[in-house]
């Protein structure tokens, strides 16, 4: 199984540059460095207006996905007046990987200005920080079942006697939340099964293999999906081996995914 040195973080199955906007205002700006230098973003609705526990929730949230294994760097994005300091991230990141750089829009010429510097700083970090081609010595699988319906104890038997870490989250009904749980606690690859009312999906760090069930809604999705409801054990196993190796997933190549972070208050 190959892999990707990404020092600190850990070793990863992908080779992904995160261009991480600390606040909703800055979501605009990281799309557009992000598209012009082929790494990895994602729209949210954080960052400001945060009260109580949320504040530190969503910055260890944040924190999480920098030092994601599948990270190789991170180039954090800010406003200037949020309530997540994008400065004070991007030192908490640097505690732990120094493949981190920052930058505030109010303070980089505007939108431009922010857009030119961005891409100029994430170019210097991508060749700075090369990752080391390894071997991925074990794999964490982590498992979205929101689809409460299925019973999932064979795959999981199976992969754990060819010495496959799993983790499981359950205890959503959205596959979203599932997935946040799934990467702060650093799984490779999500292999998910959603619930019949949902459509596949995933997490743009991680590749996602969703497993369609018999609903009118998947059947009628069928193309969005890697696997069918009938897929045996060894035919999932093919795939999560196949993706660990290189190959896209259905929603990597759509450059499908969303970022969801659970809040405990709902705050503007």
């Amino acid at each position: 199984m190959r892999g990707f040195d990404h020092g600190n973080r850990g070793i990863g199955v992908r080779d992904h540059q995160l261009i991480l906007p600390s606040v909703v205002c800055s979501t605009r700006v990281s799309s557009r460095i992000a598209k012009e230098i082929g790494a990895i973003t994602f729209a949210h609705q954080h960052g400001c207006g945060f009260i109580g526990n949320d504040v530190g929730r969503i910055t260890d949230y944040f924190a999480a996905l920098a030092n994601h294994p599948n990270v190789s760097s991170t180039l954090v994005v800010g406003l200037g007046c949020e309530t997540i300091q994008g400065n004070e991230l991007a030192d908490k990141l640097l505690a732990k990987n120094k493949s981190t750089n920052y930058l505030v829009t109010q303070e980089s010429g505007g939108v431009q200005g922010t857009v030119d510097s961005g891409v100029a700083a994430a170019k210097a970090l991508q060749a700075y920080y090369q990752p080391t081609p390894v071997l991925l010595p074990r794999l964490h699988l982590g498992i979205d079942l929101s689809n409460d319906d299925l019973k999932v104890d064979e795959i999981v038997a199976a992969l754990t006697s060819v010495g496959v870490d799993i983790t499981v989250a359950a205890s959503q009904k959205n596959s979203g939340l599932n997935f946040s749980d799934l990467m702060e606690s650093g799984v490779h690859v999500i292999l998910s099964f959603p619930d019949g009312n949902q459509p596949a999906s995933g997490f743009p760090l991680i590749p996602t293999i969703n497993v369609a069930s018999n609903s009118p809604l998947h059947l009628a999705l069928s193309d969005d999906f890697d696997l069918s409801a009938d897929a045996t054990n060894e035919e999932i196993m093919e795939k999560i081996y196949s993706v660990i190796n290189g190959e896209l997933t259905t929603v990597e190549s759509l450059g499908a995914g969303e970022i969801i972070a659970g809040r405990e208050v709902r705050s503007v």
